[in-house]
């Protein structure tokens, strides 16, 4: 297309064109055809696009220093975080409240303990708690929303002291385990003191949580309490446990909707594990997991599966202690 400057006083004597912010003066001109920079959504518009296959992953990125960046360090931290909406950082929080397995452990019950002093259970744990707590004001909130349980742990022990020494538990007030009742499975190793594991339940139910209408927080009067619950298969592995397990599973368990027994049977985590994540895995592979399925485990089966407690089929895995959030 052209155009053409009929005189100085016409008003088409001077057309300016703008682009990419500079002023460009057209005078007998002729301006060739470009393609636009965005293209309408037009299956007709879209332009022929060549796709190559790399052939193998992309350069790591170099800093301007020369120093050659891993994928880890290149892309582990995102500045621009703080500047979105409000509402796209707590959606981002809360994406990655993830479920948890949290294993807790105790001693064996002595004579010497005292178990009048209040009506929280005495428990330790070597589990972390989330990450996003000691991130930021606004990401400590939103965890606090999500893991709304705060489980009080004993205080630790002196330094020469075992476990296993007698006499009442302390609290430590500033030692707690946060959790979320529906999504985390706690882990309750060692042997099973019913009396014991009957109170962490009821202390849980007392502090199961519901939302009203209009998204706040209202206290149940007869809470769930957890839904997910795991022990280890030590306790029932003799020739009434399938009996007494169903004994449980009609009342203390009747409202867990994950129950699983694992094939780890110490009571205390490994020595080696600093503390961090546990796993629960498939072992149906492993030669001691066969060996209690044709031996003992046999009376835990209701036809081609395990048996119902609580709301559905139990399971039967291992567990893995991990290092690390």
């Amino acid at each position: 297309m052209a155009w053409e400057a009929s005189g100085l006083d016409s008003l088409e004597s001077h057309t300016h064109l703008l682009h990419a912010g500079s002023v460009i003066e057209a005078q007998n001109i002729e301006l060739a055809p470009s393609t636009p920079k965005f293209l309408p959504h037009t299956a007709s518009a879209a332009p022929a696009v060549t796709v190559t296959e790399l052939s193998g992953p992309l350069a790591a990125p170099v800093t301007e220093a020369g120093r050659v960046l891993s994928p880890t360090t290149a892309f582990s931290t995102f500045p621009q975080f703080p500047l979105l909406p409000a509402e796209l950082r707590l959606k981002i929080w809360q994406l990655s409240f993830v479920p948890r397995t949290i294993e807790l452990h105790t001693r064996r019950t002595h004579y010497a303990d005292d178990n009048r002093r209040g009506g929280t259970p005495k428990w330790q744990s070597l589990s972390r708690n989330p990450a996003a707590l000691s991130v930021s004001a606004e990401a400590r909130a939103a965890a606090l929303e999500f893991y709304s349980v705060a489980l009080p742990l004993a205080a630790p022990l002196a330094r020469g002291q075992t476990f296993e020494r007698p006499g009442d538990l302390l609290l430590d007030p500033d030692r707690v385990l946060y959790l979320n009742l529906e999504t985390d499975m706690v882990v309750v190793l060692g042997d099973l003191q019913f009396a014991r594991l009957t109170r962490l339940l009821d202390w849980f139910r007392t502090k199961d949580i519901g939302f009203g209408a209009v998204g706040r927080r209202q206290a149940q009067t007869h809470g769930k309490g957890l839904r997910r619950l795991a022990l280890s298969v030590a306790p029932w592995a003799h020739e009434s446990g399938a009996r007494t397990l169903g004994a449980f599973a009609l009342t203390v368990f009747a409202n867990i909707e994950e129950f699983v027994l694992f094939m780890y049977t110490e009571r205390m985590p490994p020595q080696s594990w600093a503390g961090g994540v546990c796993l629960l895995q498939d072992c149906e592979d492993d030669d001691y997991y066969k060996r209690f399925a044709m031996e003992r485990g046999k009376q835990f089966r209701e036809g081609q599966g395990w048996m119902v407690v609580g709301k559905r089929a139990m399971k039967v895995v291992d567990i893995q202690f991990v290092d690390g959030w």
